[in-house]
């Protein structure tokens, strides 16, 4: 068997992840007839067709599975090799990698922001999604790290508890709940509520909650933003569970944390990397900052964010 060529293999991993060659043409920057050669030329290597048309969409074959596997192995080796030759060279700047789920975002830039400062080489190539999109990413060996709650437990991955999360229970400011002392569930179960979509890491744990407690919850509507949601509740349109981490540092005007019973929902961020991801220089400073700073540096944002507030 031919072998197929680098370039190939490129343009394969980006089919599995944008299911549509006219999509990869356009991420990649090249036209979507050499996107097309290049992929019929792949099938003709290995003398299997590598992908299919599913509905409006496209999905790999076996051949074309066995291949990203082949594709992942390959450039995993390609950023060893960059790391060695780095480390060779005594090279302590570069591009960092990572992953986090959306949530995330809220609070982790604070942690890249004096990092940053302390590395001002670094560059930084941040990645957001939700939990399963962090998922394919760590399973495709895509970055140096990720940063979720309800982290996979497999052998190839490492992960390192770094934080507290804890989902509340928000309204709109003036709710009727608002000032009751602990609301108990059997009451929360009567109102409306806007929810994160299926596959999301605050939604996996509201239903875990939920099947234990023998909740059932009226949910009204799904949102994939945090952001959107907040306002939704903010708005009057229903009550809504999210990360403490979400309203400490992305405050919307007119929410109210509720007191219920059983809340807050306990769970852990994690970072986590890959155990055949062979680590830089800078991403052992990155993942030491993180362990040693990261959590310091958040308290002490919370705290000037509340004097800001009382002042």
């Amino acid at each position: 068997m031919r072998l197929p060529t680098v370039r190939q293999l490129q343009l394969l991993k980006a089919l599995d992840q944008y299911k549509s060659i006219s999509l990869v043409a356009q991420q990649l920057h090249v036209s979507q007839p050499s996107v097309s050669i290049q992929l019929k030329q792949l099938s003709e290597t290995v003398d299997m067709p590598v992908y299919r048309q599913h509905g409006k969409t496209i999905v790999l074959t076996d051949a074309g599975k066995a291949l990203l596997k082949c594709a992942n192995e390959v450039f995993t080796s390609f950023h060893n090799l960059s790391v060695s030759i780095d480390e060779l060279k005594s090279v302590t700047s570069g591009s960092l990698n990572l992953c986090v789920v959306s949530t995330a975002k809220y609070f982790l830039p604070l942690i890249l922001g004096a990092f940053c400062k302390k590395h001002p080489k670094v560059d930084i190539n941040l990645k957001i999604g939700n939990r399963q999109e962090v998922k394919e990413r760590i399973e495709a060996n895509e970055d140096d790290f990720y940063f979720f709650s309800q982290c996979p437990e497999r052998p190839e991955i490492i992960k390192t508890p770094l934080l507290d999360n804890e989902l509340v229970v928000i309204a709109p400011a003036r709710h009727e709940l608002h000032l009751q002392q602990e609301v108990s569930l059997n009451r929360l179960s009567h109102y409306p509520f806007i929810m994160r979509e299926k596959g999301s890491g605050t939604r996996n744990l509201i239903e875990q909650f939920c099947k234990t407690q023998q909740l059932t919850l009226n949910e009204k509507m799904t949102i994939e933003s945090n952001e959107a949601i907040k306002y939704a509740v903010a708005s009057g349109l229903g009550l809504s569970i999210l990360s403490r981490h979400a309203l400490d540092y992305g405050e919307v005007p007119g929410l109210v944390k509720l007191d219920v019973t059983g809340f807050p929902i306990r769970s852990t961020w994690f970072l986590a990397k890959r155990q055949d991801r062979k680590q830089s220089l800078l991403a052992s400073a990155f993942e030491a900052f993180m362990k040693e700073q990261g959590v310091a540096i958040l308290e002490r944002s919370q705290v000037s964010a509340k004097s800001a507030l009382s002042s």
